[in-house]
């Protein structure tokens, strides 16, 4: 799957890491010896227990995380806490919904129908379509 979100030509430091381990590297006005200092002071802030960003094992409780992103496990965490898997698919309103890899202006996961034909946010499928359950599944 591909995620068209980040300009590349508006970013200065950009690295990409593939479930396979496979990294990736595009700079942008920066030079390979300040880029390699930035992401060493970034490895170090991790490291120290100061991460730029939140960690956790497993989905969050909704106590923990309010509405937005726990993009370590492709979570959406929605206004009333619950939390949506988006590696899987939900049936609602009599359609199969997957995650379409966008977000909507809000930043909201932007869902698809099973035939491609209709895409709606998350928080707009929960809210028309109701109930939504994990195809195959109770969600």
């Amino acid at each position: 799957m591909r995620i068209e979100l980040i300009d590349l030509e508006k970013m200065r430091l950009v690295v990409g890491l593939e479930l396979d381990g496979t990294a990736t590297v595009h700079t942008q006005g920066i030079c390979d010896t300040r880029a390699a200092a930035a992401l060493r002071d970034l490895a170090d802030r991790m490291e120290s227990g100061k991460p730029p960003c939140p960690c956790g094992s497993g989905v969050p409780t909704p106590t923990a995380v309010r509405q937005g992103w726990f993009a370590s496990d492709f979570v959406w965490v929605d206004g009333s806490g619950g939390t949506w898997d988006l590696r899987v698919s939900y049936l609602a309103g009599g359609l199969l919904w997957h995650w379409t890899g966008r977000v909507d202006s809000q930043g909201a996961p932007l869902m698809g129908t099973g035939t491609g034909s209709f895409e709606q946010s998350l928080d707009v499928v929960r809210t028309l379509y109701a109930p939504v359950v994990v195809a195959g599944g109770q969600g």
